[in-house]
């Protein structure tokens, strides 16, 4: 996600807020809100696609036009104008927020999101852990199906060769002749 995509977010949710009844009312605005944040984080080292204007702008007044790498002083300008107004916008909807709904509404729900990621990770972790112990489990019973199949294999072919045995001796066996 891009920088105008949280922007974007964040705007769609002040918007809401000053004719939401409830809570309720921006829940799914927050949480694209709050999705947009997290895939900008886990983005932020990939190349965006095109340039902003902002971004075009530094790079030519910063003389970087001709490079194209992320530790170019445009790049870094760029990163850190974007993450400040972010975070201004960020800060502009908490306030709107605690002031419709009440002071402290804001860190209530950033404070509740937590404590759900905490409980979803907490859950991954468990049917990880709990999936391993059965592929494990699957493992050893298909280990010793081969193990006992290999067994009942060799006494298959042992007891064969017997047979064999005993049949050649009393056809070919001197006591014929």
């Amino acid at each position: 996600m891009d920088p105008i995509t949280v922007a974007a977010a964040i705007q769609t949710t002040r918007a809401l807020v000053k004719s939401a009844k409830g809570i309720s009312d921006i829940a799914h605005n927050l949480d694209g809100l709050f999705h947009a944040r997290e895939e900008h984080a886990k983005n932020k080292n990939k190349k965006s696609g095109p340039k902003s204007r902002m971004q075009q702008i530094l790079r030519m007044r910063s003389g970087d036009e001709g490079y194209d790498d992320d530790t170019s002083i445009s790049s870094v300008a760029n990163d850190v104008l974007e993450q400040k107004k972010m975070d201004a916008n960020l800060l502009a909807l908490s306030r709107e927020i605690d002031q419709k709904f009440g002071h402290g509404t804001w860190q209530a729900i950033l404070d509740e999101r937590e404590k759900r990621l905490a409980h979803k990770k907490e859950i991954n972790k468990k049917n990880a852990a709990a999936a391993k112990a059965k592929a494990e489990e699957s493992k050893e019973f298909w280990h010793k199906v081969l193990v006992e199949s290999g067994k009942g294999l060799i006494v298959i072919a042992i007891g064969s060769g017997i047979v064999w045995f005993l049949w050649w001796a009393a056809t070919h066996g001197p006591s014929v002749r």
